[in-house]
């Protein structure tokens, strides 16, 4: 992705910041400011102006290449890392990222949900979840369930919440650096969910069996589970020092959440679904979910919602 280049009309560029409203198309981006107030924003393409650059479309004419329609607007933090990462971030991607920022941007500034809004994220959602179950990056899905919170509805229970992502809960506040860095977490009333995600990809039992007809948890799924539960300890025993430091922050009884795996492509034997039973229904306070179950909840959500 290029940085700004010369030649790019001032109505095109002023045109692309006032739509992006301000804002890093990156979810819960908090953008430096400079002296004055305004925030430390940069004009990146999508598809690069140059042959031989990232994500160089030949396909576009050079007036769609210098378009609106090309342009994404990050932080530079977060152009970096986009330029770093192009596998992760395709063309494809990049537009998903800045459509839903479009929305988001939208809903605030009315200040209300359109009629059809909750529906149309829904049923995008699905789309995402289709064109990357095979995804096997846990950056993906992070930035995935950060921009797209509602998802997560059905792994907490349909308990309204406020989510925040990449939390701390060993430091002086959830937001701070110096402690245990949870995925998500979410408050709800008196309480939080602690969420650790892993990947569609991941493993939820070993390959071969344990002994007769059990199978044993992957190592990726029992590690998973001992490490929310390691962050609900460490969330417990700072909770005076974190809610000193984050008020609002109360948990009565955490309740540990992970998302992991893809249950109809992994579990073909009743051997291994009796297991995967059997484990997960063992666990005292902690919830396990796999993808394909969440969204399969969200399908029904979005029907019921399109009816």
């Amino acid at each position: 992705m290029a940085n700004y280049r010369r030649g790019i009309p001032a109505s095109i560029i002023k045109a692309a910041f006032s739509k992006a409203g301000g804002r890093c198309a990156f979810p819960e981006c908090q953008p430096l400011v400079l002296d004055n107030g305004t925030p430390l924003l940069e004009l990146a393409f999508i598809s690069s102006l140059a042959p031989g650059s990232l994500r160089y479309d030949p396909g576009l004419t050079p007036e769609e290449r210098a378009g609106i329609g090309n342009i994404i607007i990050l932080c530079p933090t977060h152009h970096a890392y986009v330029d770093k990462n192009p596998e992760k971030y395709s063309a494809k991607t990049l537009r998903a990222i800045r459509e839903t920022h479009f929305e988001r941007v939208e809903t605030a500034l009315s200040g209300v949900e359109s009629p059809g809004t909750t529906s149309r994220r829904l049923t995008d959602a699905l789309k995402i979840w289709e064109d990357n179950r095979d995804n096997s990056s846990e950056q993906f899905w992070q930035e995935f369930l950060a921009e797209r919170p509602e998802v997560l509805i059905l792994a907490l229970d349909g308990r309204a919440y406020t989510l925040s992502s990449r939390c701390y809960v060993g430091g002086k506040s959830i937001h701070n650096s110096g402690g245990n860095e949870l995925d998500f977490l979410a408050q709800y009333g008196g309480n939080v969910a602690l969420i650790e995600i892993k990947t569609p990809k991941s493993d939820l039992l070993a390959p071969t069996k344990y002994r007769g007809n059990v199978y044993a948890p992957s190592r990726e799924l029992a590690g998973s589970t001992v490490q929310v539960l390691e962050y609900r300890n460490s969330l417990l025993t700072n909770l005076p020092n974190l809610a000193f430091h984050t008020p609002g922050l109360r948990a009565a009884h955490p309740l540990s959440v992970v998302i992991i795996g893809d249950l109809e492509r992994e579990i073909a034997s009743e051997d291994q679904r009796r297991s995967f039973e059997l484990y997960r229904s063992s666990l005292r306070d902690l919830k396990i979910m796999t993808y394909d179950e969440l969204f399969d909840g969200i399908r029904m959500l979005a029907s019921a919602w399109a009816d």
